[in-house]
């Protein structure tokens, strides 16, 4: 989606050092896009698979590379940005369980409307401000897989909260 590629954009001034992002498949095929991030190393996962076990292997698979790198992740869990303005999709719990397998910390980054300064239909720019909030880490430390449903939770009404707040700023 043309409004996730501007969200990229946007991550990009603040991109740290050592770190990838985990992304869906289909996104390997945007041109220059999905070319320039395969090349950088990020990942691509095939959600249409659901839970199968060719799925975990290579979420296994990821989880050893970051261990074994210290990479970080970046992770956009909602999969798709809802094109309904101020309400954030369920997200997806990949990333969340992969977070507590490697026991590494969550660090939610909440990115305001890009609708106030970009023409999806036209994919014009418009001069503007974009807001991005980094809000506290979110420790994994000591968690069990069980504890993952409500830490999804938690992060998607803590990320929602904010975002509201981002939105009537602006």
């Amino acid at each position: 989606s043309s409004g996730i590629n501007a969200e990229y954009g946007c991550i990009a001034r603040i991109w740290p050092h050592r770190c990838i992002i985990l992304m869906k498949r289909s996104l390997l095929y945007v041109p220059f896009f999905g070319w320039a991030a395969y090349l950088s190393g990020h990942e691509f996962i095939n959600r249409s698979s659901g839970g199968s076990s060719e799925v975990r292997d290579h979420m296994n698979e990821i989880n050893d590379r970051i261990k074994g790198e210290r990479l970080r992740v970046c992770i956009f869990p909602e999969g798709t940005r809802n094109r309904t303005e101020g309400k954030m999709l369920p997200f997806k719990k990949g990333g969340f369980h992969m977070a507590q397998q490697c026991q590494a910390s969550i660090l939610p980054v909440v990115i305001s409307s890009v609708k106030p300064i970009y023409d999806s239909s036209k994919w014009i720019f418009n001069r503007g401000v974009i807001k991005v909030r980094i809000l506290p880490p979110i420790s994994t430390v000591g968690m069990d897989k069980d504890g993952v449903n409500s830490l999804v939770e938690s992060v998607q009404t803590r990320m929602q909260e904010e975002l509201d707040n981002l939105n009537k700023a602006a």
